[in-house]
Order: C-alpha cells, then sequence, then structure tokens
C-alpha cells in the first residue's frame, strides 16, 4: 500500500503537458524590467533537453533564440517576450524582439521590425555547449496587426528590460 502512495504522489509531482521542472519553481526570472510603464518578468523555462534559450552555429556566426514566458511553470505564449541576437566574436550583430499578445507567435503582436529598439550586450561567453549572454534592450515596439502588414511605428510600446540567459547548443 505504501507503494503505491509514493508511486502516486511522485507521479502528481511530474510535469505534465507543457508545465515546465520544478527547477523553474526555485529559478530566479531571466528577463526582467518595464513595459509600456508596467513591471514585468519573463522565466526561461527547460525541460530536459528542451530549453526556451537555444543557440545554433552558421559558419562564425552564433544565432541565440530566447523565448521569456511570465508564468514560471508553464509554456504558454501570451504576453511571452522572444528575443533573437546573431553574435560575430562575441560582437552582437543583429538582434530581434517580439511581445506576443495573443497565444500564438503569429500576429498581432509588437516587434522590434519597424519599432525604435535598441538592444546592448553587457556580457557573453561561450563555454563549449553553453553560451552565457547579458543584455539590455530599450526602446519602442512597433505593432504588427496582421502577417504581410508593416508595423505601425504610432501604434507601439515602450520597453526597457534586462536580461541574463544561459541558452544550449542545439546540434542537427
Amino acid at each position: 500500500m505504501w507503494k503505491q502512495i509514493g508511486i502516486a504522489v511522485i507521479a502528481g509531482w511530474l510535469p505534465v503537458g507543457s508545465v515546465a521542472s520544478d527547477q523553474s519553481l526555485q529559478q530566479s526570472p531571466d528577463i526582467t524590467g518595464m513595459l509600456e510603464g508596467d513591471s514585468q518578468e519573463w522565466f526561461v523555462l527547460s525541460q530536459g533537453d528542451d530549453s526556451n534559450a537555444s543557440f545554433v552555429e552558421f559558419g562564425d556566426d552564433i544565432n541565440i533564440d530566447i523565448t521569456g514566458f511570465i508564468d514560471p511553470e508553464r509554456w504558454d505564449a501570451q504576453e511571452a517576450l522572444s528575443i533573437s541576437l546573431t553574435v560575430r566574436d562575441g560582437q552582437l550583430l543583429s538582434a530581434a524582439v517580439l511581445q506576443l499578445i495573443g497565444t500564438s507567435t503569429s500576429p498581432p503582436l509588437y516587434t522590434s521590425d519597424g519599432g525604435d529598439v535598441t538592444v546592448s550586450l553587457t556580457h557573453y561567453e561561450r563555454d563549449g555547449q553553453t553560451v552565457h549572454v547579458a543584455g539590455t534592450i530599450q526602446g519602442m515596439l512597433a505593432l504588427q496587426v496582421q502577417l504581410g502588414d508593416a508595423p505601425d511605428p504610432n501604434e507601439s510600446i515602450d520597453i526597457d528590460v534586462t536580461f541574463d540567459i544561459e541558452a544550449q547548443k542545439i546540434e542537427f
């Protein structure tokens, strides 16, 4: 009987569906700051080998993709913040930022494309299969209402956040 109770308790603790591992419950937010005047926190979630902070190598470039979620326990796209960085020799070459409005990665959303956003790196370090990257995002994200439409800089939100992330290498 105690064995069955133990198994039931352990099964209740296991992540189910889109719930992240217990580690995310103890972690500090990976991205913090202000979005349209409101204090915000986003968490990079991981479960096993799956993480929402990863990188791939394309020649000399390192492409880092980060998605932060407002709920430290669930992969829920609503209000997620997505950051894409391209780095070469420790220098930031390009960056794109999306703030998702709905439950998917398609518009409507706020984007750095068409906005006025500055992304700066304050730290970059590669250690084998891990990249540690930290920095700031400041400016205005423009609203893109539909796929294919140009973002509207007249419909924008302010962003001023810092991030401190460890991304895992993806190998194909």
